[in-house]
């Protein structure tokens, strides 16, 4: 495993910082529905410029707090069902950190333009967040739908669980793709050369 510099120990620490403060400042489109963040943007420019290592633990991070707000200070119900399950906190914002690395890293030579590769990374992983998410909830609220309908404001409906789930679900993702699609390039193009130039 490779050694940071203290720049990037410096970064690494005021990315965290980032998202500890983005925990605690949610936005919801819809009353129940789970808050949207900017944690996928946080995690994402954080696995650009300092590789799929420090996109793991910026992930890791980014679930630790989703979990710890879940128990504490929860914004909505679902959020309670959901992120107090530590593989649905954990795993996808984990897969995000990493993916979104490994991805920029081995793709960097075929794809010139770092802004484009940067926003289509960043897509790609507020994709995986949102999908393994669906996916996860699906699975553990498959057999007992009931507290998850009750959660999302339905005593019932005739909407299959995991469309219910995908559509309300998506109406997030639609926001946090379209912001991490902009800000995400903003933000890595003119950073990624001096992070690069400072490590040693």
């Amino acid at each position: 495993m490779r050694k940071f510099s203290t720049f990037q120990l410096t970064l690494m620490s005021l990315l965290i910082a980032l998202l500890v403060i983005q925990t605690y400042v949610p936005i919801t489109i819809f009353p129940g529905a789970p808050t949207i963040t900017v944690g996928h943007i946080i995690v994402a420019i954080g696995a650009i410029l300092l590789g799929p290592g420090g996109g793991l633990l910026l992930g890791t991070v980014w679930g630790g707090l989703s979990f710890i707000r879940a128990l504490t200070m929860p914004p909505s119900p679902l959020s309670v069902l959901l992120f107090t399950n530590p593989i649905i906190a954990f795993v996808p914002r984990m897969a995000v950190g990493f993916c979104v690395g490994w991805l920029f890293k081995h793709l960097r030579a075929r794809i010139k333009s770092t802004s484009i590769l940067a926003g289509g990374v960043a897509l790609v992983g507020t994709m995986l967040n949102t999908g393994l998410v669906v996916l996860f909830t699906y699975l553990f609220f498959v057999r007992n739908p009931a507290a998850l309908l009750q959660a999302f404001g339905r005593a019932s409906s005739t909407t299959g669980l995991f469309w219910l789930i995908l559509i309300m679900l998506g109406a997030n993702f639609a926001t946090e793709a379209i912001t991490a699609v902009v800000i995400t390039p903003l933000i890595t193009a003119p950073t990624l050369h001096m992070v690069e130039r400072r490590h040693r």
